[in-house]
């Protein structure tokens, strides 16, 4: 069978994602994309990979298409610095947030920390010190 070159443009987060797939699992990017290509026309069932559960949530989270405490809940761990460490030990990259959700945590957070401030003392009193009084005999 002969073989062409082909040249197209992908996302750049999807292709990392694809990187990391193929070094997790063995293979190349080219044999990737020419065992997709050769799937083609065959049943659906027959062109899915199977890929561990497991993998398709942390997949997910790097595509952002579930928040990282979704996936926390759905590969049951404790929190989401769990799933955070098997991105990390996957190879995948981390999801970038939304700028609307990064403008939301902001306001949280400026909002908790208000709430710790203390009132300022008024400019221009004293202080006075509260002492018992004297006992008198």
């Amino acid at each position: 069978m002969s073989k062409a070159k082909i040249g197209f443009e992908v996302d750049a987060q999807d292709l990392a994602n694809a990187k990391a797939f193929v070094a997790r699992h063995g293979g190349s990017l080219n044999k990737m994309v020419s065992a997709l290509f050769a799937s083609l026309g065959q049943d659906e069932k027959d062109r899915t990979p199977a890929i561990d559960p497991s993998m398709r949530v942390l997949l997910d989270v790097c595509a952002a298409k579930i928040s990282i405490m979704d996936a926390a809940r759905q590969l049951e761990l404790p929190d989401a610095g769990y799933v955070l460490q098997r991105l990390a030990e996957a190879g995948l990259p981390l999801p970038r947030l939304a700028q609307a959700d990064v403008n939301s945590q902001l306001a949280q957070a400026q909002a908790a920390l208000d709430e710790c401030l203390m009132a300022p003392e008024p400019v221009g009193k004293k202080r006075v010190r509260l002492t018992k009084p004297a006992a008198t005999t």
